[in-house]
């Protein structure tokens, strides 16, 4: 049985969160260097932020309660062996 623990997928929704937040940083710089400070792209920027910050804190209260010890089952032989009806002579 292949297993890995939970705490795995939190680490690729940091790494996530971290290219995100590059992104992010560089289409300010954009904003900021092009001199492109309108009312169109102030709503744009302020709106992804607003909703950047809702989804993290919304994300932060769903995961509060999860234990990260609980280990995923990835690869299971022994429901492959009985699903195609294999038994092992072990």
């Amino acid at each position: 049985m292949l297993t890995i623990p939970l705490y795995i997928i939190l680490f690729l929704y940091l790494a996530f969160l971290s290219i995100f937040f590059i992104f992010s940083l560089i289409n300010f710089y954009h904003i900021v260097m092009s001199a492109s400070f309108t009312l169109a792209s102030f709503f744009m920027s302020f709106f992804v932020f607003a909703m950047t910050i809702l989804t993290i804190y919304f994300t932060a209260q769903l995961l509060t309660g999860v234990n990260w010890q609980i280990p995923i089952i990835v690869l299971d032989l022994d429901w492959l062996s009985r699903v195609f009806g294999i038994h092992n002579s072990f």
